[in-house]
């Protein structure tokens, strides 16, 4: 494994679109609360004259009022076709919080650079490790991130884990049953099996997040799941013996004020599952300006 590619200045506004899409689907995700902008293109460039597209937010569908303000903050702070302006001012309102300045921000290019920046990441935890994912399979990859998980848990670190019900239903139960025996919090989104559920049950309620916080100081998130299909096991094709062409999943890695909002996304979803008891930690810290990139 090899070290991460240093993610480009903020100069780059390709590079820097591209972490706050990433970042602004993360926040809004699972899939059903991801917002929905229609004809967002048409009446920008097209048809100023009709109503501001519809939105759909996390708390669900913004008024004409607030969808207008957005529009109009768009075009009166950015030029006709600064799309990085304009998606900067589209996260700050439908998320209802502002960008935070002062991030280090590193792009992971792929798989292995980001199991790479995941595994020292762990290796160096003092306080708590806490693990969202969509899919933790119990592979060479999987077996690796969960020996380690067991090993800061023995040196006194505490690790808490979200894992989907369904991305995760090729996963022997006693792989997670191991980790809950040795004392590692598990917490089992939307169980499959409606009888485990709670009092809501939608199997097409899924959480898509990936994301690994150690000691609220440091998180990665992207598209990266815990699978060899992400590292060197990968065989370039979404189905084991299909071809359907390579593809290349991307994370990133984020230092500073914006690890905190991470944070309470993961604390937010371990309480509405009605999660055990979390391990004792501190998990915010005081946190300092580590760079110059903005982050949601």
């Amino acid at each position: 494994m090899h070290d991460p590619t240093s993610f480009p200045g903020t100069k780059n506004s390709l590079f820097t679109l591209l972490i706050l899409g990433s970042i602004f689907i993360l926040l809004l995700s699972g899939c059903a609360s991801i917002p929905d902008i229609r004809n967002t293109i048409h009446y920008y460039y097209f048809s100023h004259t009709q109503e501001p597209p519809n939105i759909v937010g996390p708390n669900g569908e913004l008024t004409k009022a607030q969808r207008q303000a957005i529009f109009d903050r768009m075009q009166k702070e950015s030029a006709p076709n600064d799309i990085l302006a304009k998606q900067t001012a589209l996260i700050e309102s439908v998320t209802g919080s502002p960008l935070i300045a002062g991030n280090k921000v590193v792009l992971l290019g792929d798989g292995k650079a980001t199991f790479a920046a995941m595994f020292r990441a762990m290796a160096n935890a003092r306080d708590h490790i806490n693990v969202e994912t969509y899919i933790f399979d119990d592979d060479h990859t999987g077996r690796i991130f969960a020996a380690l998980l067991l090993q800061k848990h023995a040196q006194g670190v505490a690790v808490n884990l979200i894992y989907d019900s369904y991305g995760c239903s090729r996963t022997p139960a006693k792989f997670f049953g191991t980790l809950r025996k040795a004392g590692i919090r598990v917490l089992e989104f939307n169980p499959i099996n409606p009888l485990k559920a709670g009092d809501f049950w939608n199997i097409t309620h899924r959480d898509h997040r990936k994301i690994l916080i150690v000691d609220g100081k440091l998180v990665i998130t992207g598209g990266v799941s815990i699978s060899g299909t992400e590292s060197e096991e990968s065989s370039g094709s979404f189905i084991p013996g299909v071809s359907s062409g390579p593809w290349q999943d991307t994370d990133i890695e984020i230092e500073g004020p914006a690890v905190a909002e991470y944070q309470k996304l993961f604390l937010k979803q371990w309480h509405s599952q009605n999660g055990p008891p979390l391990a004792s930690g501190n998990y915010f810290p005081q946190l300092k300006k580590e760079g110059n990139h903005l982050s949601a």
